[in-house]
């Protein structure tokens, strides 16, 4: 039930085939949620009304296509070539930005101005004496005056969603035992739990996003809404999205109609069922070679699986410890964000891996790294020793690491 309507697979209706379960019509249900490509209000379907003032997409697969992530590339001036790739903003302190909040949208609804256009230079390092790229946000035509002079942008590339469900299921328990374990070993990775107060005060253990900044899916998936799209729901209540003071047009600018449980344009039933739809992506079946199962031995040795280990579990395991570690400051933020300082960030779960070194979509949080090993060489901090490891593996070696992760 959406608004008052019921919506049911369409081969369903057609066929007759009632009842459905639970389950599955949320999924159904959910699965059309994502792809649903909302409109700016008022509007005269009102089921599909509330986009904006300010949003980057009008769907959810339009960052992230078939669940994964988007394949961009860059015109002769820099513009992206397909949504997805967005830029998030802060102050030093990590509040947000005055005037443009925590992230620069680049489409809005008829009569609020765009807050800029985007473009990305192509910066470069030299890491272990070889040239890495480097994405760096360019914002044009700034269309509510200066950012403040501390605030620092930095790109994220939409990340995929397969496996979600491994995720969200792993005990807040185990997640602090493994922080605990790291610390007490002395050793040189000490990751750290990302602790986040909900909304009744209790400290929570949070697991999603490039910074673990959200909990679980549902407010995942709100924060999407938000920040993205500009819709409010019972998570983020904000009429007008990321819209800020200055921005007066944007927070004049009509809002969609109220759910059924409060004056909200996304009720707690499509989150829902887009949890639901979630849940339901798997991560790829892996695939090891006896190459691969060699190359994960390789990988263990060379300290990668301290922090990209199976001990969180999962089938496939999710191979990420879900803590925050500081990765160095080439792959610094420039600004925290949640309770992750600027070089901190989540271990990025790999199951899936191979599928985006198979679709040629860039690693990282930026996208910035064209393939496994231009990913690995940017990690330093915690990861410095590891990373100086696999520069040092012969080759037969390193091809054996590099097949266990195309594997996963």
């Amino acid at each position: 039930m959406i608004r008052g309507r019921t919506l049911l697979p369409v081969a369903v209706l057609a066929a007759g085939l009632l009842p459905v379960p639970a389950a599955a019509l949320d999924e159904a249900i959910g699965r059309a949620m994502f792809r649903r490509a909302w409109v700016p209000p008022p509007s005269a379907t009102r089921a599909d009304d509330g986009l904006g003032p300010l949003f980057d997409a009008r769907s959810c697969a339009a960052c992230h296509p078939g669940g994964g992530r988007p394949r961009v590339s860059f015109d002769r001036a820099g513009a992206p070539s397909a949504r997805g790739l967005v830029v998030r903003l802060a102050r030093a302190d990590g509040t947000a930005d005055p005037a443009y909040g925590r992230q620069m949208q680049h489409e809005a609804v008829p009569g609020v101005p765009v807050e800029a256009a985007i473009a990305v230079d192509r910066g470069e390092a030299r890491i272990d004496g070889r040239r890495q790229a480097r994405p760096v946000p360019r914002l044009g035509e700034l269309g509510y005056g200066p950012l403040a002079p501390d605030t620092r942008a930095s790109l994220r590339l939409a990340p995929p969603l397969l496996g979600l469900a491994a995720i969200e299921d792993v005990p807040e328990d185990a997640i602090r035992a493994l922080a605990a374990k790291q610390a007490a070993a002395g050793g040189e990775v000490r990751g750290r739990v990302s602790e986040i107060v909900d909304d009744t005060g209790t400290a929570r253990v949070g697991r999603f996003g490039f910074k673990a900044q959200q909990i679980d899916l549902a407010r995942q998936t709100a924060e999407a809404f938000a920040t993205d799209m500009g819709m409010s729901s019972p998570w983020k209540r904000a009429a007008a999205g990321d819209c800020r003071s200055a921005q007066a047009a944007c927070l004049s600018a009509p809002q969609g109609a109220p759910d059924r449980a409060g004056p909200h344009e996304i009720d707690a039933a499509i989150v829902a069922s887009i949890v639901a739809f979630l849940r339901a992506l798997p991560a790829p079946p892996g695939a090891p070679s006896a190459e691969a199962r060699r190359g994960e031995a390789v990988f263990a040795a060379v300290g990668c699986a301290a922090c990209h280990g199976d001990e969180l579990g999962g089938t496939p395991a999710i191979r990420s410890d879900l803590l925050l570690h500081d990765l160095g400051e080439g792959l610094s933020s420039g600004h925290g964000e949640g309770s992750a300082r600027a070089q901190e960030w989540r271990t990025a779960p790999l199951a899936g891996l191979g599928r985006a070194r198979g679709d040629r979509i860039g690693l990282l949080h930026d996208g910035r790294a064209r393939d496994a090993t231009e990913a690995i060489l940017w990690h330093d901090g915690e990861a410095g020793p590891a990373r100086r490891r696999f520069s040092a593996l012969p080759a037969r070696d390193r091809r054996a690491l590099l097949a266990f992760l195309a594997s996963l």
